[in-house]
């Protein structure tokens, strides 16, 4: 998807401009966590008449290419909530969501268009059973 998105964006309009930004973030044990910067914890969710549902004070990282994403998504991975089962060395405790968020701006009649990614990572639903997972 990452590829893709800049491939489409170097095909463009030249009098189209874009700005993309990423953010990632998890839900565990009923908080949002900011993966971007572990110190921003039990963020909250907000709606705006203008932005749109979001999530406050959430880290947003402007990127360039596909692999700066891939770095960003690198480096909030380290954060996540994991802990080993007995069916996983590495099982995520956690959903997690990057968000990707692109805006496109046309110079020529100053009209501008946002969209928005979520790519989600849901926690696994194994039987406590089997994996003999805690907490």
């Amino acid at each position: 998807m990452f590829e893709y998105l800049f491939q489409r964006i170097q095909t463009s309009d030249p009098a189209i401009e874009f700005s993309i930004k990423c953010s990632y973030m998890e839900i565990y044990m009923e908080k949002i966590m900011d993966l971007l910067d572990a110190k921003k914890t039990n963020l909250q969710v907000k709606d705006d008449k203008t932005r749109g549902i979001y999530v406050a004070d959430a880290t947003e990282v402007y990127v360039s290419c596909p692999e700066e994403m891939y770095q960003v998504m690198k480096s909030g991975q380290i954060n996540r909530s994991v802990a080993a089962t007995r069916m996983n060395a590495v099982s995520s405790r956690s959903h997690s969501i990057f968000l990707v968020t692109v805006l496109q701006k046309n110079t020529d009649t100053d009209t501008s268009k946002l969209g928005r990614l979520y790519c989600c990572d849901l926690a696994g639903s194994e039987k406590i059973g089997k994996t003999e997972a805690t907490g």
